[in-house]
């Protein structure tokens, strides 16, 4: 009894829809950039820039959290120092792909 409940709800699974039928991944217009090593390397250092650069965002917001809380007014003012350049590098960071992308797709 049970292996035919096995079967109906195989059947059942392979007559659902599949909104990925017919959908390939593909890197798009980073595609042939990640063909080539230097391509990867490149990216692998945008990855870890990137990383690096949310990672020091994290601790500005905890800086400028912690001055605030303790009333360092000092302190505050370089915390939101860091805070505006770590946030400008993160979103300057974050615009290369789009811009590289922007980039090769016009002809």
């Amino acid at each position: 009894m049970l292996h035919h409940v096995n079967a109906l709800a195989d059947g059942a699974v392979t007559l659902a829809y599949n909104p990925f039928s017919g959908v390939t991944p593909t890197f798009g217009p980073f595609g042939p950039l990640l063909t080539s090593k230097i391509g990867m390397f490149l990216g692998l250092v945008w990855a870890l820039g990137f990383s690096f650069v949310g990672y020091q965002l994290v601790i500005a917001i905890a800086k400028v959290s912690a001055s605030k809380k303790n009333g360092y007014g000092d302190n505050l003012d370089d915390a939101k120092k860091d805070l505006l350049l770590t946030a400008s590098a993160t979103v300057g960071l974050a615009s290369v792909p789009v811009i590289f992308g922007i980039l090769a797709t016009v002809k």
